[in-house]
């Protein structure tokens, strides 16, 4: 389970135990955005009209889901010439740094929600940046398969980098392991995890579920889709720890 997985079901979970919650998607493939059950091709405007024309009132690009509480600003595939616009902006000296952009577009939004969650690029980009300069907390979840400690030991240079130089109150990472299994494999991958980041792993593990993927063919989150499984009830219990730390 990745992070739009993740995110998706956290915003969920969240908006399930009454908090106003808003999903933002920062991934030009729309993962989030589609996993919610909206076309953002249908859409007349998404988050890249929203750094296309900061103008634009934020308040006009989000949009409910199918679940009370929880809304959404659905990403587009035009986010990828944001990007590269992102980039031409900050190689021109005279241009303000695009790096804060996201989190100017969301202060009109400070007093409207409990939790705004971001679902961030696959890779470290200007978006991924600005998310990191708005946030003020990362959340890594981690699979418990192979290579996963490379994956968030990148995530982690990407905190520190942020915080050196965008973002000094951005809180320590916390990681939440994702696709456990009772196997001798799944357990020695996350033996390591909680060896190197010993006090970030969170006390919550989410197991490995076909009900997960099921959810997601049917663009639900699994929370809404299967509460009582015990994937879904892993994301329950995530969120009920960050509600408890409000």
């Amino acid at each position: 389970m990745g992070k739009t997985t993740t995110a998706k079901n956290l915003a969920a979970a969240l908006a399930l135990k009454g908090k106003r919650t808003l999903l933002i998607d920062l991934d030009e493939q729309a993962n989030a955005t589609k996993g919610s059950g909206i076309n953002p091709l249908a859409l007349d405007a998404t988050l890249n009209d929203l750094f296309a024309d900061p103008n634009r009132a934020t308040l006009a690009v989000i949009f409910e889901t199918g679940i009370d509480g929880l809304h959404i600003i659905p990403a587009h595939s035009d986010l990828a010439k944001t990007e590269t616009g992102m980039a031409l902006q900050r190689a021109d000296p005279n241009n303000p740094d695009p790096i804060g952009m996201l989190k100017l577009l969301l202060e009109p939004l400070n007093d409207r929600y409990d939790f705004i969650i971001f679902d961030t690029p696959p890779s470290l980009n200007y978006m991924t940046i600005n998310a990191l300069a708005a946030a003020d907390e990362v959340l890594i979840p981690a699979a418990a398969s192979a290579y996963t400690e490379d994956g968030i030991g990148r995530t982690w240079e990407a905190y520190e980098r942020a915080k050196k130089t965008y973002k000094q109150s951005l809180h320590r990472p916390r990681i939440l392991v994702t696709r456990t299994k009772r196997t001798n494999a799944s357990g020695v991958v996350l033996d390591g995890i909680s060896q190197l980041y010993l006090d970030s792993v969170m006390p919550q593990l989410i197991v490995e579920s076909t009900a997960v993927d099921e959810a997601e063919q049917l663009k639900q989150p699994v929370v809404t889709y299967d509460p009582d499984n015990p994937a879904a009830q892993g994301y329950i219990r995530v969120a009920e720890i960050f509600i408890n730390e409000q």
